[in-house]
């Protein structure tokens, strides 16, 4: 590991703007928010410097924003095909939309890669608890069919849970997607160092095995995903196995805030960073704030 400066900045859920080597990369790009949750400290039309903005998946927690900055920046975005077909449809060109499938290194210049690797999406289809803590078992073996109506009625209760923002989904609707299309994670090397950044509760154990990143960025929400299947057990014990088939050096959770106050409220993460100190602890946790940037491999564990 390298004392040499990566800056991450977090922005709520799943976005983070890392600055290294000379470039603005963004993971994820959900600035704008609906009425009544709290702001981030940054808007996307407020984005004027962007070389590469990778997204995890196409809902709107995710990638809304995204064709604002990649007009606004000429940033190419990194995706998959779903979330390049949005991008189109939204006049995004051809030429800034990188589509990928899980595997392929992006060469972003100045000596950095990110790798992109097939995930798991939460199961959004699956009990799930806001507390750490609490152990959720159940809802193996629901079909592709269940799975798809569930989703979608779940996304039908947000408007209607929230009328004061049922104008704002109305208008977001065109510029994301109901279906994740295929979740994403991204591994960076650069000479200052290593990052894996996890936008959603779940992984390939295959996959992930052994990366050994210098920081892993991690979600925690939900019911976690684990090799396609719903997590058997708490939001905290999936935390620490992933950490351990991992092996980063610092964590840094993400995805823990409120979503959509009161229907998705933010996870109480005591018990899974108890856990974390407790059975993980040559991984150090770090605490980031909105809109706070810190140079992450120089940061002490808090």
């Amino acid at each position: 590991m390298t004392s040499s400066a990566l800056q991450l900045e977090w922005f709520g859920c799943a976005t983070f703007r890392v600055r290294v080597n000379g470039l603005t990369l963004f993971f994820d790009t959900y600035l704008d928010r609906p009425p009544g949750v709290p702001e981030v400290g940054l808007t996307a039309h407020e984005v004027t410097e962007a070389d590469f903005v990778f997204v995890s998946h196409a809902h709107f927690d995710h990638m809304l924003g995204v064709d604002t900055i990649a007009k606004a920046t000429g940033a190419t975005v990194v995706g998959s095909y779903e979330v390049a077909r949005v991008l189109r449809n939204n006049g995004v060109p051809d030429a800034q939309i990188l589509a990928v499938s899980g595997g392929e290194p992006v060469d972003c210049g100045r000596d950095v890669r990110v790798r992109a690797y097939p995930s798991l999406h939460s199961c959004l289809f699956a009990k799930a608890t806001a507390d750490s803590h609490a152990e959720c078992l159940g809802d193996l073996g629901v079909s592709a069919q269940e799975r798809n109506a569930r989703v979608e009625a779940l996304f039908a209760l947000f408007p209607e849970a929230l009328p004061n923002a049922a104008a704002w989904f109305a208008e977001t609707a065109p510029h994301c997607a109901t279906r994740d299309g295929g979740q994403l994670a991204y591994f960076l090397e650069s000479p200052e160092g290593s990052l894996f950044v996890n936008g959603s509760s779940g992984y390939w154990s295959g996959i992930v095995a052994g990366l050994r990143p210098d920081v892993a960025v991690l979600a925690v929400t939900g019911r976690p995903n684990v090799n396609g299947e719903p997590h058997q057990g708490s939001l905290a014990q999936f935390l620490v196995q992933q950490v351990e088939l991992i092996r980063p050096a610092k964590v840094v959770l993400c995805h823990h805030d409120a979503l959509l106050p009161p229907i998705t409220p933010p996870v109480d993460t005591g018990e899974a960073l108890a856990r974390l100190a407790r059975d993980a602890s040559y991984a150090r946790h770090v605490d980031l704030s909105y809109a706070t940037p810190v140079d992450i491999l120089r940061t002490p564990s808090r």
